[in-house]
C-alpha cells in the first residue's frame, strides 16, 4: 500500500494517508476528516511557512563577510556547526514548507525567489560597481559554502529540490554568477584529507590511483616549497576556497575525460617536469594560470553551468 503525507486541519499534526483513501481519522486527535480537507490545511501551512520566510529572509545576508572567512580548513567544521544553530528558524521553516506542499517543484520554485530576491537587495545596497562585483565574488563562496550546504544538510537532504532551485535562479539573476551546491561532508573531507582537489580529479578522471606520483609529487610542493613562501599560505587558503566548485562543475561535464587529458597535459605534467627539474617558482606560476583559467571558466563565465 502506498502512502502520502497529510495534515489534520484540526490540530494541525501530520500524519501518513493511504494512498485512495477518501476520509480518514487523525491518529493524534481523533477528528475524522476528508483528504480534500487535508490538502486545503497543507496549502494554508504552506502559505504561513511561506510568509514567514519572506519576512525573515534578509537576515540569512547580515554577516555574510564574516561567515565566509570561516570557511578554513581549521575552523570550517565550527565555522558551519554555528551557522547551522544560527539559521536554524529559517531552516525549520523551509522544511515546514517543503513538507507542507504538494507541488514540491513549485514550492521550491517560489521559496527559491525569496531567497535569491532578498541576496539581491543585500548586494543592491553596496556602493559602487567594483563594490559590487567584489560582494559577489564573497557571496557565491557565502552561498557554496554555507548556505546551498545547510539546505542539503536538512533531513538528510531533503530540500536538494530547493538548494537545485536556487542555483537555477542564482545563474539567472547575476550574471557570470554561477553556483554548485555541495554537502558539507564533502566540502570538510577534503580540507581534512588535506587533497590537492584539481589534480585529484583529473588524475581519478583518468584512473590514476589515489597515490599516483602526480599526486605525491604535487603534495610534496605544495606542503614544502609553497608553504614556505611569505605568501604561500594565503595562496593554499585561496586555492581551496575556489577549487571544491570547480571541481564539482568539471564533473558534471559531457566532456570531462576529455577535459581531464586536456589539463594533464597542458598543464600537470608540464608542472611535475618543472618540480623535477627544480624549477618551484615556475611551477608556481603554471599551476596558477589552471586555476585562473578554470576560475573564470566555470566560477565567473558563461561556461559555468559544465553541462556541455
Amino acid at each position: 500500500m502506498e502512502y502520502r503525507e497529510g495534515r489534520c486541519p484540526k490540530c494541525g499534526e501530520v500524519m501518513q494517508i493511504p494512498v485512495g483513501r477518501e476520509r480518514i481519522i487523525c491518529m493524534f486527535c481523533g477528528w475524522e476528516f476528508s483528504i480534500s480537507e487535508s490538502a486545503e490545511a497543507d496549502e494554508t501551512a504552506y502559505r504561513d511557512e511561506l510568509a514567514r520566510f519572506q519576512e525573515n529572509a534578509e537576515e540569512i545576508y547580515t554577516e555574510v563577510e564574516k561567515t565566509v572567512k570561516g570557511f578554513h580548513r581549521t575552523e570550517y567544521a565550527d565555522s558551519f556547526a554555528q551557522y547551522q544553530i544560527r539559521e536554524r528558524e529559517n531552516l525549520d521553516t523551509l522544511r515546514r514548507a517543503m513538507n507542507a506542499a504538494h507541488d514540491r517543484e513549485k514550492a521550491a520554485g517560489e521559496l527559491a525567489a525569496v531567497l535569491v530576491d532578498a541576496a539581491k537587495e543585500a548586494l543592491t545596497a553596496k556602493g559602487s560597481r567594483l563594490t559590487r562585483e567584489s560582494a559577489q565574488m564573497t557571496m557565491n563562496m557565502y552561498m557554496v559554502t554555507f548556505v546551498l550546504p545547510a539546505l542539503l544538510s536538512v533531513d538528510d537532504g531533503k530540500l536538494s529540490d530547493l538548494a537545485d532551485a536556487v542555483c537555477v535562479l542564482w545563474a539567472k539573476t547575476f550574471k557570470k554568477s554561477n553556483i554548485q551546491a555541495a554537502d558539507f561532508h564533502t566540502l570538510n573531507e577534503g580540507f581534512r584529507r588535506k587533497l590537492c582537489y584539481i589534480t585529484t580529479a583529473v588524475c581519478e578522471g583518468l584512473h590514476k590511483p589515489q597515490d599516483c606520483y602526480e599526486l605525491k609529487v604535487l603534495r610534496n610542493y605544495r606542503d614544502g616549497y609553497l608553504a614556505s613562501l611569505e605568501d604561500g599560505e594565503a595562496l593554499i587558503e585561496q586555492y581551496y576556497d575556489i577549487a571544491p566548485t570547480i571541481v564539482k562543475r568539471m564533473s558534471r561535464r559531457k566532456d570531462r575525460e576529455t577535459l581531464y587529458r586536456g589539463l594533464y597535459e597542458e598543464y600537470i605534467r608540464p608542472c611535475i617536469d618543472l618540480i623535477e627539474e627544480g624549477k618551484n617558482e615556475e611551477c608556481r606560476e603554471k599551476y596558477q594560470e589552471m586555476v585562473g583559467m578554470l576560475q573564470n571558466t566555470y566560477m565567473q563565465g558563461d561556461g559555468a553551468s559544465g553541462d556541455r
